[in-house]
C-alpha cells in the first residue's frame, strides 16, 4: 500500500480564446496505465479553481493531488507524454494547431504546448524528443517478414542510441534531476525493447535464436520486474506484457486455450505480486471483453487469480465483467442449422457442411491462414493423411475472411486441393456458434455413421490422436 501523503499541484492552462477553447478550457491528465487501471479512475481527478479572461489570453486553473512523481499524458488528441510532480506549479501555454508531421514523424496531438515554471524543461522533455525521433508511443519500427533481422535490430539500436544521447545532453543542459532522467531512460529502453521484439510477432515470425548474440542477450537479460518503474511509466508495463508473450514464453503462443494457460503460468511464476496481478488482469480482461472467444480454462484461471490477488479493485472488476458477460443472452443453435452452413471450395462452388460426410470417418480441421497454432499442426496432419490414406477423410475448413489469402496459403503449404473449403461467415456462422468455435485450430471427428467422436481436445501432434483414429477404422 502506498502511504505517501498527497501534495497539491496547481496546473494553469493559458490560451487564446476561440471557437474551440471555450471558457474554463483545460486538458485532462490521463494516468500512466490509462484504460488499464481496472477499478480506478483512469484520469487524475482535478478540482476547478478559477477562470480568468485577461487582455491577451484566458486562463483556467485546476488543483490536483499527486502522491509521487510519475509519467502521465496531457490528453490532447492522443496526448503529450509528460510528468506529474507533487507540490509543483505547472503552467501550460496552449499554442496554435500542431503540424501533423515534424521531421517526418507523426505528431499525435492537436496543439503545440510550451511550459513555464521551475520545471518547465522537465515538462518539455518528451515533446522535444518527439520532434527529434518521433513520439515513443507511436513510432514503432515496422518489420516485414522479408527483412533481415540483424539489419532491423541495428536500425532499432541506432534510434535508441540517438535518443539516449539526446536525453543525456538535454538533462545536462537543463540540469534535470536524476528521478526524471531515470524515468525517461526507462521509457526509452522500453521503446527499444518493444522494437527488438517486432521480428518475433506475427504468423510467420522469427524465434529468439534468429537474433545475433548481441541482440539475443539484450533481450534475454531484459527485466520488467520493478514496480517503482512499472506503475510510473507508459511503455514499461505495455512492453512487459509483449515481452512475456514473445520472449519469456518457452514456445510460440497463439490464442487457444492451452496458450492462454501457458501465458498465465509464465506471468504468475516470473513477476512480483503487484506486477504479476496487473499483467494477469490484463490477460483475463482481454478474454472477458471479447464475447466471441471461449476458453474452457477461464473459470479455473479466474478462481486461481482471486486466490492470489489481494487487490479488491481488480477482483471486483473481473467479477463485474464476468457477470456481465454471462448475462448476455446466447442463442441456441441446432445441429441441423450447423450442417446447413454454407461453404465454398477452391473453384468457387457452393455447398453446405452436410455434403462433406461420406461413408467413412471424417476429421474436420478448422483453421485459418493467419493462425500460427494452426500452421504448427499442419506437418502432423499431413503425416496422418499419409498414414491413413483413403480410410479417413481429412477436410480443411478455413475460417479466413479473405479468399485470396486462403488460396495463397494453400499453395504455399501444398495442402491437397480436393479437401479444402472456406466457411462462409466463419466465426459468426451457425456452424461456429453450434460448436462454440471461438478459437482455432479446432478439430471435429466423426465416425462413418456421422456421429461425433469425443477427442478430449487432442490434436494430431498429441500422443493418443493416432489411437483414436485406429479405433474408428477397425
Amino acid at each position: 500500500m502506498n502511504t505517501k501523503a498527497q501534495k497539491h499541484t496547481t496546473v494553469i492552462f493559458r490560451y487564446n480564446q476561440d471557437s474551440i477553447k471555450q471558457n474554463a478550457f483545460n486538458i485532462p491528465i490521463l494516468k500512466v496505465l490509462g484504460s488499464y487501471t481496472y477499478g480506478e479512475n483512469s484520469y487524475f481527478p482535478g478540482k476547478f479553481i478559477s477562470f480568468y479572461k485577461k487582455k491577451d489570453y484566458s486562463e483556467t486553473i485546476y488543483d490536483y493531488s499527486f502522491k509521487e512523481t510519475s509519467l502521465a499524458v496531457l490528453l490532447d488528441l492522443f496526448g503529450h507524454e509528460n510528468f506529474v510532480i507533487p507540490g509543483d506549479t505547472m503552467i501550460v501555454n496552449i499554442k496554435g494547431k500542431a503540424s501533423r508531421r515534424v521531421n517526418n514523424f507523426i505528431v499525435p496531438w492537436n496543439y503545440n504546448l510550451t511550459y513555464e515554471g521551475r520545471n518547465k524543461f522537465v515538462y518539455s522533455l518528451f515533446d522535444s524528443l518527439a520532434y527529434l525521433t518521433g513520439d515513443l508511443r507511436f513510432n514503432y519500427l515496422h518489420f516485414n517478414k522479408t527483412d533481415n533481422v540483424e539489419v532491423f535490430c541495428k536500425k532499432a539500436d541506432s534510434i535508441y542510441s540517438k535518443q539516449i544521447l539526446f536525453l543525456e545532453k538535454y538533462c545536462k543542459r537543463h540540469n534535470i534531476e536524476s528521478q526524471f532522467k531515470e524515468l525517461a531512460k526507462n521509457e526509452l529502453h522500453s521503446a527499444y525493447i518493444a522494437n527488438l521484439i517486432r521480428p518475433l510477432e506475427g504468423i510467420e515470425s522469427h524465434t529468439i535464436n534468429d537474433f545475433s548474440k548481441k541482440y539475443r542477450e539484450t533481450l534475454l537479460k531484459t527485466d520488467f520486474n520493478d514496480p517503482s518503474v512499472y506503475f510510473k511509466t507508459s511503455l514499461y508495463n505495455i512492453t512487459a506484457y509483449a515481452y512475456t508473450y514473445y520472449v519469456m514464453s518457452k514456445k510460440k503462443l497463439g490464442r487457444d486455450d492451452l496458450d492462454i494457460v501457458s501465458l498465465y503460468q509464465t506471468i504468475k511464476s516470473n513477476y512480483t505480486d503487484s506486477i504479476r496481478n496487473h499483467l494477469l488482469i490484463v490477460e483475463l480482461t482481454n478474454y472477458l471483453r471479447n464475447p466471441k472467444i471461449i476458453y474452457p480454462s477461464f473459470d479455473s484461471l479466474l478462481t486461481d487469480f482471486k486466490s492470489i490477488c489481494k487487490n479488491h479493485l481488480y477482483t471486483h472488476c473481473l467479477d463485474s465483467l464476468n457477470t456481465a458477460r454471462k448475462a448476455l443472452g446466447v442463442k441456441k443453435y441446432s445441429l441441423q442449422e450447423a450442417m446447413a452452413s454454407q461453404i465454398v471450395d477452391t473453384k468457387g462452388q457452393q455447398l453446405n457442411v452436410k455434403q462433406l460426410f461420406k461413408s467413412k470417418p471424417l476429421l474436420l480441421i478448422c483453421w485459418a491462414s493467419w493462425c500460427a497454432p494452426c500452421l504448427r499442426e499442419i506437418p502432423d496432419e499431413k503425416k496422418m493423411q499419409d498414414l491413413y490414406g483413403d480410410k479417413v477423410d481429412f477436410v480443411y475448413l478455413s475460417f479466413d475472411n479473405n479468399n485470396k489469402l486462403w488460396q495463397d496459403k494453400l499453395q504455399t503449404l501444398s495442402i491437397k486441393n480436393g479437401n479444402n473449403y472456406i466457411l462462409t461467415d466463419y466465426f459468426t456462422s451457425n456452424f461456429a456458434h453450434f460448436y462454440d468455435i471461438n478459437s482455432i485450430p479446432y478439430y471435429l471427428l466423426y465416425d462413418k455413421d456421422r456421429n461425433r467422436v469425443e477427442i478430449n481436445d487432442l490434436r494430431p501432434s498429441n500422443e493418443g490422436f493416432k489411437g483414436v483414429l485406429d479405433k474408428l477404422i477397425r
